[in-house]
């Protein structure tokens, strides 16, 4: 009777385990400091955010993008660009878009640091009109309070995750999180 106890003991753990690991399996795991939202958080719709040629900047429709809010006077912010930037040119063919919203003062500002940096046209680029869509970011849910901040977003427009700070988004770990976010999304 003891081994036939222990032995279902054994039997439902290891159940319970294998439900546990599918479980997990279908979210995409995190990285240090990400935070996840379940269930996404859809992102406030009055404010939007326009390019340098005025066009409006949708933050939908993308299976996964990935919304920066930086500046050119924000050494962390600047450090981690080149990040995004690889980012990017590793998973766009997957249908990961990066969406950079600078909360400089104008278009030519933010046009004119960028050419110095030498980095090119690869990121979509908005202006965010004093601040107005960083602070609809900054709701208790979305944690935006400084930059930068990045929240990515799913296919509607909703946040799934944000990280606050700096950080490498050319990672081993950040590339396996939008991997599995991706896979997910059936990119």
């Amino acid at each position: 009777m003891f081994k036939t106890f222990w032995g279902g003991v054994v039997a439902f753990c290891t159940t319970a385990l294998l439900v546990l690991t599918a479980s997990c399996a279908a979210t995409a795991q995190g990285f240090d400091g990400l935070e996840q939202l379940d269930p996404p958080v859809m992102r406030p719709a009055d404010v939007d955010m326009r390019n340098n040629e005025g066009v409006l900047i949708a933050l939908e429709g993308a299976p996964v993008t990935v919304l920066n809010f930086w500046a050119t006077w924000c050494a962390p912010c600047v450090a981690e660009l080149p990040t995004l930037l690889a980012l990017d040119a590793a998973l766009e063919d997957r249908g990961l878009r990066v969406v950079a919203a600078s909360l400089d003062r104008s278009h030519a500002q933010i046009e004119s640091f960028w050419q110095q940096q030498g980095w090119g046209d690869g990121l979509e680029i908005g202006l965010d009109e004093k601040g107005a869509l960083f602070r609809a970011f900054g709701q208790a849910d979305l944690g935006a309070r400084g930059v930068p901040y990045t929240a990515i977003l799913n296919a509607d427009g909703a946040v799934i995750s944000w990280f606050a700070g700096e950080t490498d988004w050319a990672s081993t770990a950040v590339l396996g999180y939008f991997d599995s976010v991706l896979s997910a999304a059936g990119r």
